[in-house]
């Protein structure tokens, strides 16, 4: 047993029945439930913490709230946690709190102004071009232009300005020859994108919905949920990862400012970067894990057709400070563009 979860379980045995239970909160759905019993079980099993998940709408909009300090961990988006850590509503953690960290990459680490840890990413997942393939075929995607061509009019979705601005502007200025900080290049690209776009979907299932019925034929969409609907038996839908790479994804779990069991919840933070417990987790929700010495499940692998490495090898990471940064701006030109003003 490691020493500060044999010394977290001691505390925990002291502190007898009446000791607070840690409370993780994410989104509602499938995640919350593959957490609660493929980690928190195994954690509470292990260390004596009693912790339980709380579904909320908006995570971020949870640490934002007055009522923030109740959870004792929030999961968010990368770039939500970069936008809390600017705002000062996280709390802050040195490394030798964090040991688990050295098997993270350093760019899946948040730090506030300070260089202090604020977030750390325990999964991710990436986005790439989901295609039904009754309809097309992997080697049609091969790169993210090819969505602008003119054979897709009226065959693609398209999500909402909000999420296009941190993630299609920023592959598609990647793709060609920008980056995070170069978006010109992903400017024009987008708007062809958008003029091919059949719809703007407005939910998760309102895409799952499109695909499945072959209503579109593509659409930049989140490998999870390919994943997730492969899993269930829609084996018409495919995810393409285009020559330029698919953006990386990372997701990011805070702590709340004023949060209280700080210890335990150091020794939580520890197992969720764990990579036995990252494997675990991934084999039910299609997450891929952020530890490096973690490995995929084989059947999820072979879904993949890649190991882990290959995978990693194919991610665009972008500097998010970056896109945080500028995001107003950028949003009101995707605004723009969405609404068909070029």
């Amino acid at each position: 047993m490691k020493p500060w979860v044999f010394a977290l379980s001691m505390l925990a045995a002291s502190a007898g029945p009446s000791a607070a239970e840690l409370i993780h909160a994410t989104w509602g759905g499938g995640g919350a439930a593959v957490l609660r019993d493929y980690f928190q079980v195994q954690f509470t099993q292990k260390t004596g913490i009693a912790a339980r998940m709380a579904e909320v709408p908006n995570t971020a909009g949870a640490v934002r709230s007055p009522s923030a300090s109740q959870y004792n961990v929030v999961e968010v988006t990368y770039f939500e946690a970069i936008g809390l850590a600017k705002s000062n509503l996280l709390e802050a953690f040195e490394d030798k709190e964090i040991p688990a960290i050295a098997d993270l990459p350093k760019e899946l680490v948040v730090r506030n102004k300070d260089g202090r840890i604020v977030g750390l990413a325990t999964h991710f997942g990436y986005y790439g071009i989901a295609f039904n393939n009754t309809l097309a075929k992997a080697s049609d995607f091969q790169s993210w232009n090819d969505l602008t061509a003119p054979r897709w009019k009226g065959k693609l979705a398209v999500t909402r300005p909000v999420y296009a601005t941190s993630y299609d502007l920023t592959i598609l200025a990647h793709a060609n020859g920008g980056g995070a900080a170069k978006i010109e290049p992903g400017i024009e690209p987008l708007k062809a994108i958008f003029t091919n776009a059949l719809t703007t979907y407005t939910s998760l299932a309102h895409m799952n919905t499109l695909l499945t019925r072959g209503e579109i034929t593509a659409a930049p969409f989140y490998s999870t949920r390919v994943w997730s609907l492969r899993r269930d038996g829609q084996k018409t839908i495919e995810m393409a990862i285009p020559k330029e790479g698919a953006l990386m994804l990372p997701y990011v779990v805070v702590v709340p400012k004023g949060s209280a069991e700080r210890a335990q919840t150091i020794a939580y933070l520890n197992e969720l970067l764990d990579a036995a417990a990252q494997t675990r987790i991934s084999g039910q929700n299609g997450s891929i894990p952020t530890n490096n010495r973690a490995v995929l499940p084989p059947e999820y692998e072979q879904d993949l057709g890649m190991t882990r490495e290959a995978l990693m090898k194919k991610m665009y990471i972008p500097d998010w400070n970056v896109i945080v940064s500028d995001y107003e701006d950028r949003l009101n030109r995707v605004e723009q563009i969405a609404a068909g003003k070029r």
